[in-house]
Order: structure tokens, then sequence, then C-alpha cells
């Protein structure tokens, strides 16, 4: 720290408890990656983050709390900008084609946090974050389902059942970010999304002879 910075200017205790819950949680994510959730110990979160036991349980109960965390707070933040793409979006086409460049953008910013959420949630981990993950989910699938129905209404997107909608728009994408993230697949990220922002707009969109 620069010594001639003034006591005011350093840094409060609730933001020096925020940033060591973020490193915590950080470093957690590393070793639920590498190592898988059921063999990392508190040991190694404590040794990868440089926390103190007693900083560790002052913010989590137990390392199901980490992974819980984790989990929700990614959910939180891909599901939040799905919705702020939605938005924005000045059209059908241009929601539809967004969301999965939005999906896509989002997995290749956060691989770790995406292969956690795709590959790394254990029982234990489902047991600390199911209802909170299904609330979330619940309020995104809604907001979704407003954005969609004057869309529908207008003509300009298919009429559908409601759970044939996320397969359609975002399945391809998901089945994609899935290989990607094995690293099975030689296709950047970022050359897919056009192909399957279109894909899943040819899905979803009204022909042109269709719409009212």
């Amino acid at each position: 720290m620069n010594p001639q910075l003034s006591a005011t200017a350093r840094p409060g205790p609730v933001k020096r408890s925020a940033a060591r819950r973020a490193a915590i949680l950080a470093a957690a994510l590393e070793d639920f990656v590498e190592k898988g959730f059921a063999a990392t110990t508190i040991a190694d979160v404590r040794a990868r983050s440089g926390a103190s036991n007693g900083s560790i349980y002052h913010h989590f109960a137990s390392k199901e709390e980490i992974a819980g965390a984790l989990y929700l707070e990614a959910l939180s933040d891909y599901q939040r900008g799905f919705l702020e793409v939605l938005e924005r979006a000045r059209s059908a086409e241009a929601g539809i084609k967004d969301g999965v460049r939005y999906h896509l953008r989002w997995v290749a910013e956060n691989p770790k946090l995406a292969s956690f959420l795709l590959y790394r949630r254990e029982t234990e981990v489902r047991r600390v974050t199911q209802a909170a993950a299904r609330a979330a989910n619940r309020q995104t699938f809604t907001a979704v389902a407003s954005w969609l129905a004057p869309r529908v209404e207008a003509g300009a997107i298919r009429r559908l059942p409601a759970d044939v909608y996320y397969p359609a728009w975002l399945g391809a994408a998901q089945e994609f970010v899935r290989f990607w993230l094995l690293g099975a697949l030689k296709t950047p990220i970022d050359e897919a999304a056009e192909a399957l922002a279109s894909a899943a707009w040819r899905s979803l969109g009204q022909a042109s002879d269709e719409r009212t």
C-alpha cells in the first residue's frame, strides 16, 4: 500500500471482508474444478486463498456452503445478464440471437464457473442450493415468458409449448458448450456463436409468409 495514502483512503472492514470472501470463493472454485468437490478440503481452500480457518468459517459454515454460494452466485450472474440482453433487444430476432450469443460469451468468459455449474453439482451441493436455485429459475423463466408472450402474440415468434422454447432456443448452444468445456471441439466459441444464433432464430422465428 502506498504509504502516502491517508488512513481514510484505506479499504474499510466491509470491503476487506468482501474481498476475503471473494478470495475464498475463487480459491474454492479452482480446487473444485481441479480436484472435484469430494476431494477438496477446507485446508485446500485455506492454503490456496491465504485465509485463516477463522476467516473461512466466519463467511461459510462448511465446504458445502462454499460450493453452494459459488453455484448460486454464478447462476444469478448468468441469469441477470441474460435478462438484461432481452431488455435491450430491439426486435424479436435480436433478442433470440443475442440470447444465444450471451450464453456462449458468458461461458467463454467464465469457463471454470460454467464447468462447475454443469459438471460439479454433487448431491451435497444440490441439497444446500435446491430451494434457492428453484426460486431463481422460476423468477427467470417467468421473466423470459413475459418477454416472449407479446412477440408470440404479434406473430414474430412461433407459438410453441412452453417447455419447447428453451431447447429450441439454447439447446444447440448448450450442447456445444458441454463439449467445448471438455476440450472436445476445435471451433472457437466465438466462431460458433453466429451459426448457433441463426439456427435458434430459424427454429423460433416466424417465416415471413406466416406473420400476421
